[in-house]
């Protein structure tokens, strides 16, 4: 193990790693896979689909499914090595393979099924969903009763209860398992912070630690031994997990086992320091996405004078205090050679370490502007969609959101082209004909009895129902783009091209409102001259009044 650097031990991490995917092979095992079997961590959809093998019965077709990189193979492998399920299944770890180079991988489907009789052994079949859907498509009509279950599974909506069943075929499905969950405690998500601790617990029977200590030992200025450093800080880990699960709400990024790992790979190998590494990597999907994410893009007067005085070389004890205290973690930054872009990179430190004790706490100067409110009051709203009794404090504060952001911003959008209705809370815009902007009265109110009754949220966002007067509207997904467009909105933003898809679903919102607000027997004329005109419906008469502006 002595001969293992930790820059080869992190490779197991990488995917271009020949560890990144699980095959079934006689090679004998040697250090790096004990190294690999160190940062095991069992997911909820691997512990119940062991728990379903126990009770399966013969003709079954069980289909675990999800996307490249989820563990798929990883799984069954581990599975097929226990006898009890080897001796009982037969298995086929990986649909996307034939058996043979001229045949198909829908053909070696094809053929599966057909060998597969009804008394036969169960069948448990590793595929991507992708895959499912091109079977149903190109399978042999002879397997319709599995292509219509596919149909039915890949139709079926995300709550329904796993795993999903129809006829004799089960679906265990990764992405009904999803890795990130809202926490009121902002534990986001218990997998990534289990594998993170598996990297870097520090004991003696951890392999990643042993190696580590004896590099900190013999080359303590490794990038990688700093950045291992860091990384074992909770903290640290805390921060990481908060801007993957932003990156899955906002850039609806999906991260598997696979890009995960190389994430990780990518912070404590890359060339530079964990926390620049974060939001530099233009090959890494994720780095791209999180660069979006980085805490230099934050301009205040606070954090733009640290930057400046820092590039000045200005006197600052404070400041180096701490960049002393930095040393024991094999960070150095050099007061009297400033390169370009430190001033940078010491942000994205303060940033990563806000909720760790370094020194003399310099960087927790600037803590304050590191937050995640509006991650964290999503979160609050979602639970109390999620948790919705009827109580009277939760629908108090349910009710603070509906009315005072969600109701108000929907009403600010609607009526951003007309500047007269804006304090006019109850009018909705309808359109302008001929210089004459016509509005109708709405209310609009929370439907309390559907936040009761229904299934409001999901993985990553929740329903809203609102009324408009007592007609229900369809409900809206409101996801973190959605949300965070609304708090804009009602702080005076004005939307463009890059809130395309919050737009979307913020127009279909109020295109449900207009519809039932165009009934209303009253409409409101604007004559843009400081007159207001109402027309009124009484049966078959019409009353018109004007209002002075």
């Amino acid at each position: 193990m002595g001969a293992i650097t930790l820059r080869n031990a992190l490779n197991v991490l990488a995917k271009s790693s020949s560890f990144s995917v699980t095959t079934v092979t006689e090679r004998k095992k040697d250090e790096f896979d004990k190294l690999k079997e160190q940062l095991f961590v069992q997911q909820e959809i691997e512990s119940d689909l062991q728990r379903y093998l126990d009770r399966a019965h013969d003709g079954e077709i069980i289909f675990l499914c999800g996307s490249s990189g989820d563990g798929k193979s990883e799984i069954l492998t581990r599975l097929k090595a226990i006898p009890r399920y080897r001796e009982r299944f037969h298995f086929h770890l990986d649909a996307t393979h034939s058996f043979s180079p001229r045949q198909s991988a829908i053909e070696a489907l094809n053929n599966l099924f057909s060998g597969h009789a009804h008394d036969a052994p169960p069948l448990l079949i590793g595929i991507n969903t992708g895959m499912l859907a091109n079977f149903s498509r190109e399978g042999d009509d002879a397997h319709n009763k599995v292509k219509s279950a596919i149909d039915a599974f890949l139709s079926s909506p995300q709550g329904v209860t796993r795993p999903y069943r129809n006829e004799n075929c089960t679906f265990f499905d990764f992405e009904r398992y999803p890795k990130f969950h809202f926490s009121e405690e902002k534990n986001y998500s218990a997998f990534i912070k289990a594998l993170l601790e598996n990297l870097t617990r520090d004991d003696d029977k951890n392999l990643f630690q042993f190696i580590f200590r004896s590099d900190e030992a013999r080359n303590p200025d490794l990038k990688e031994v700093a950045n291992y450093k860091l990384l074992c800080m909770p903290g640290v880990q805390d921060v990481l997990i908060t801007q993957l699960f932003k990156a899955r709400l906002i850039k609806d990024q999906f991260v598997n086992t696979r890009t995960l790992l190389d994430f990780v790979h990518h912070l404590l190998t890359g060339p530079a320091y964990l926390f620049d590494n974060l939001f530099k990597g233009v090959e890494n999907e994720l780095i791209n996405k999180l660069s979006e994410f980085d805490p230099v893009k934050i301009h205040n007067y606070e954090l733009d004078q640290f930057v400046l005085r820092y590039e000045l070389g200005l006197i600052d004890s404070e400041l180096d205090e701490f960049l002393i205290s930095l040393i024991p973690l094999h960070i150095r930054f050099s007061r009297d050679d400033i390169k370009r872009g430190d001033a940078a990179s010491l942000i994205r430190l303060f940033w990563l370490l806000k909720d760790e004790d370094i020194g003399n706490n310099y960087h927790k100067k600037f803590a304050v502007f590191f937050g995640e409110p509006l991650l964290e009051h999503y979160s609050e709203i979602w639970h109390l969609h999620k948790n919705y009794t009827g109580d009277s404090e939760q629908k108090k504060k349910l009710n603070r959101f509906y009315s005072f952001e969600l109701i108000a911003g929907i009403q600010r959008y609607a009526n951003r082209k007309a500047p007269e209705l804006s304090m006019q809370k109850e009018e909705f815009f309808l359109g302008e004909y001929g210089g004459i902007k016509v509005t109708v009265p709405v209310e609009l109110m929370p439907d309390w009895d559907a936040i009761l009754n229904k299934n409001t949220v999901y993985s990553t966002g929740f329903d809203v129902y609102i009324k408009v007067g007592e007609h229900k509207i369809k409900p809206v997904r409101i996801g973190l783009n959605l949300f965070e467009l609304i708090y804009k909105l009602n702080n005076g933003y004005r939307p463009n091209k890059y809130d395309k898809n919050a737009i979307v679903l913020l127009e279909e919102m109020i295109e449900l409102i207009a519809e039932h607000a165009k009934s209303s027997r009253e409409i409101k004329f604007y004559d843009g001259r400081h007159k207001t005109y109402r027309a009124k419906g009484y049966g078959d008469m019409i009353t018109v009044s004007g209002i002075e502006g």
